[in-house]
């Protein structure tokens, strides 16, 4: 009976074999290539060494980017209702209010956006900022995602009634 459980163990064994280079294939280009496209600058394609002048400059730029974000915020408050009755006074059009209030309510997301089209760097708390070309190109989709998605519930809600 030993020899039968050795045999039996190693059937098993072997019938999981021959999956497992497909998986750790899969595995390794399903997670790596996207962030290998993501993550690598345009100008230089091999790892960059870190320094700790730069590793400070870098927790100083998250820190002030926070501040900003945060400080955005809490501005769009006061600015959302004095520049609403701002523009009440000139207009009632919906078509001049919706896009001021949609500019309120994302001040944060606009924020971040200028941040990252200035500094061509897009940190969102991931363990190695974009940078570039990509980083505009994926500040200005988030601009664009969330102008969308905000027009689109705004006609939802105009057809309900």
């Amino acid at each position: 009976m030993i020899g039968g459980e050795g045999h039996l163990e190693g059937s098993r064994d072997n019938a999981a074999a021959p999956f497992d280079g497909p998986l750790k294939a899969r595995k390794q280009i399903g997670d790596t290539a996207f962030e290998e496209w993501l993550y690598t600058p345009e100008e230089d394609w091999g790892p960059a060494e870190e320094t700790e002048q730069e590793a400070l400059e870098v927790e100083w730029a998250e820190d002030d980017l926070k501040l900003r974000i945060k400080t955005a915020g809490y501005i769009s408050i006061p600015v959302g209702f004095m520049g609403l009755g701002v523009l009440s006074l000139f207009t009632t059009s919906w078509g001049a209010q919706i896009p001021f209030m949609w500019a309120i309510i994302n001040l944060p997301l606009l924020t971040l956006a200028v941040m990252t089209w200035r500094r061509r760097e897009l940190r969102l708390g991931l363990k190695h900022p974009v940078k570039g070309r990509k980083a505009r190109i994926l500040a200005v989709a988030l601009v664009l995602f969330s102008f969308l998605s905000f027009m689109l519930a705004w006609v939802s809600a105009m057809m309900r009634g």
